[in-house]
């Protein structure tokens, strides 16, 4: 049983993907032994966060069992014109999101210094709903990338929000990481663009295997590639199952 945090429905800005809709994404991810992934709209990321909402939405109600929501959240401040309407939280959770997504990088705001983002972050905690934060979107040098440094502030800042770190990489990217995973309990390190040699073995070691969630950034990224570096990894079997589908499980609270 294989369950990804970490995956996309939707077109991609930069290079031809061969997967886009959601049919189409929830076939190759079967090719890829993927049994259930939690998704985001591109749409979400490059347009306008909550018509990719409304994507991800009627994906789940069409692929029943084989995605799981999470909501992408951005500012609702125009240029010019301070919000008129809050979040529609109550209205996420009623029509089945499970957790957030931010994408600060993408969306021209700050998260320490835009207060919405203490609001939403507040509020998942309360709802016990995960919150995803990318340092990059794919394992890829084009993409922005999120200041190191403010990923950890705003952890700092939540500590009780329940954290899923993602597009984490590099020695000193993990450090960061896996100090924030030893001093909170609420802090879950996502695999996607973990590409060192003996990287997900090593952190295993200093962490433990109950907080690293699977995440193949699929089909942005190939999701084989993804599987088997967990098949791989110098872990015990226990270990293994626990990141590939256990431990999400029990996070988002939902039985495959």
């Amino acid at each position: 049983m294989i369950l990804d945090v970490n995956a996309w429905i939707g077109k991609w800005p930069y290079w031809p993907v061969r997967s886009t809709c959601a049919g189409e994404v929830a076939t190759e991810l079967a090719g890829w032994r993927i049994d259930c992934a939690a998704i985001c709209s591109t749409r979400s990321v490059f347009v306008h966060w909550d018509d990719g909402n409304r994507e991800v939405e009627q994906a789940c109600r069409e692929h029943a069992g084989r995605f799981v929501p999470f909501a992408c959240l951005g500012t609702l401040e125009l240029s010019h014109t301070l919000p008129r309407s809050d979040y529609d939280f109550a209205g996420y959770a009623a029509r089945g999101f499970r957790g957030i997504r931010l994408y600060p990088q993408h969306h021209s705001y700050h998260p320490l210094y835009s207060p919405f983002v203490d609001r939403i972050l507040d509020e998942a905690e309360a709802r016990r709903w995960p919150v995803l934060l990318p340092l990059r979107l794919i394992m890829n040098w084009g993409m922005p990338s999120l200041d190191l440094g403010v990923m950890h502030e705003l952890v700092l800042r939540h500590p009780r929000t329940t954290w899923i770190l993602a597009g984490v990489n590099y020695l000193y990217e993990l450090q960061m990481a896996v100090s924030l995973m030893r001093r909170f309990e609420t802090v879950h390190l996502e695999t996607s663009c973990i590409m060192g040699f003996e990287a997900i073995a090593k952190t295993v070691s200093q962490c433990g295997a109950e907080r690293l969630l699977f995440g193949s950034g699929a089909p942005l990224q190939h999701g084989s590639a993804g599987v088997e570096k967990i098949q791989r990894a110098n872990i015990g079997d226990g270990a293994r199952e626990a990141i590939l589908a256990g431990n999400a499980q029990r996070l988002l609270g939902i039985t495959l």
